[in-house]
């Protein structure tokens, strides 16, 4: 008995690896940290001093910031589903403007799930505290700090080899303060539906059907409204060297309250081409209409960009693009922000390097710019933001035969 036990205390190490490393084989937990160093010579996004003197008694309009972030990626995968996280916190400090330092945090998890070679779909949610954009709203200079929520749902079947059904639906809610309206935000529920056959080689098409009830909330006009999306879908992917996607269809939206309805000709389109093994190339061009936060109205965006990525060596990749946005607006809940009928024509260039020092290190300098020209003179600014990011990640592990592809990418 006692050389029975001796042998299984010896033998103890091997069984334990053997019963738990296939489960934790599947399992990856990638902490990080990043510090970000950036200047910005147009923090608020104002045309020009005398309109910053006038809003804060500050001509001062550029300002440097740091950025500390830390967080962990979560990933496991058993069979043929997957559950992932992220979480996250950051503090950014400003030099001048020490009034905008503040904290911020993130935090998502989801699960994509297969069934029986049929049944598919993806459950998700997300949670996110950050700074306004100063670009997307009329806050003058002072802060605020949106709370934004995501949750989706969603329910696929393959009901032959070449058909599929998609559905989903989408919950989406956001505490976002604007001047004397502190208890301000937007709630949007989306249902939908797509019919796809993929019959043909390399070429997908189908059908897409969206409903959206939104409502703007704690404003001085309860603005809800209804949104209608019915688009033509197609997607062809030539090799792994060119692939193509694109939709075309209707949008229109009742903005209630006698606010005014709209309807466009709405759509996308997408092309991605490898042009050799360093250098690729994205194209786009999209017609949306989206909901204006800063006014509680409507907007409708059509953008257009161009992107270029050449990886130099496998430590050095660098990316450029341009990008162009026109967008219109209708309707407002909030009073006395001027917007219906006016429109923003938007050009912006970046730049970034991503440089691979280690394996758990990437340093990553970029630059931005952009101008906004407007009918409303106190909406034209022009701005440079200039940066280098230093990351520190634990490296993905290399999945083995058999086992799952590690986190998300």
């Amino acid at each position: 008995m006692i050389e029975s036990y001796k042998a299984l205390r010896l033998a103890w190490p091997a069984i334990f690896t053997v019963l738990v490393t296939p489960a934790f084989a599947q399992t990856s937990i990638l902490p990080y940290a990043s510090e970000k160093f950036e200047y910005n010579s147009n923090v608020f996004d104002l045309p020009d001093a005398a309109t910053a003197k006038a809003d804060d008694g500050d001509p001062k309009l550029s300002d440097s910031n740091s950025r500390t972030a830390a967080g962990a990626d979560f990933s496991y995968q058993w069979d043929r589903q997957r559950f992932y996280a992220t979480a996250e916190g950051r503090y950014i400090e400003y030099d001048h403007f020490k009034y905008l330092s503040h904290s911020e945090y993130m935090a998502d998890g989801g699960l994509d799930w297969k069934m029986l070679d049929i049944f598919d779909g993806t459950i998700m949610g997300k949670i996110e505290r950050y700074m306004a954009p100063f670009v997307q709203r009329d806050t003058a200079t002072d802060l605020a700090i949106d709370l934004d929520r995501y949750g989706v749902a969603k329910f696929n079947i393959q009901v032959a080899p070449e058909w599929r059904i998609e559905t989903g639906f989408d919950y989406h809610d956001l505490d976002s303060p604007i001047q004397f309206y502190p208890e301000y935000g937007l709630s949007e529920t989306t249902g939908k539906i797509a019919l796809k056959y993929a019959g043909f080689s390399h070429l997908t098409y189908g059908i897409t059907a969206d409903y959206t009830h939104g409502e703007y909330r704690n404003a001085p006009i309860q603005g809800s409204y209804e949104q209608t999306d019915l688009d033509l879908t197609v997607a062809y992917a030539v090799s792994s060297l060119s692939a193509f996607s694109g939709a075309i269809g209707d949008t229109r939206r009742d903005q209630g309250q006698n606010q005014g309805n709209l309807s466009a000709l709405t759509g996308s389109f997408s092309y991605t081409r490898q042009l050799s093994g360093k250098t690729s190339l994205q194209a786009s061009l999209t017609r949306l209409v989206n909901s204006y936060v800063g006014a509680g109205g409507s907007e409708e965006d059509t953008s257009g960009a161009l992107r270029a990525n050449y990886q130099a060596t496998y430590k050095i990749g660098i990316a450029v693009g341009v990008q162009y946005l026109r967008s219109k607006f209708l309707a407002e809940t909030v009073p006395g922000i001027e917007v219906p009928g006016s429109s923003y024509h938007s050009p912006s260039a970046s730049f970034t390097l991503n440089y691979q020092a280690l394996r758990w290190l990437l340093i990553r300098p970029y630059a931005t710019w952009q101008r906004r020209s407007s009918d409303l003179e106190n909406f034209n600014f022009t701005g440079t933001v200039v940066g280098i990011e230093f990351l520190a990640k634990k490296p993905a592990p290399v999945p083995q035969q058999g086992q799952g592809q590690g986190p998300r990418p």
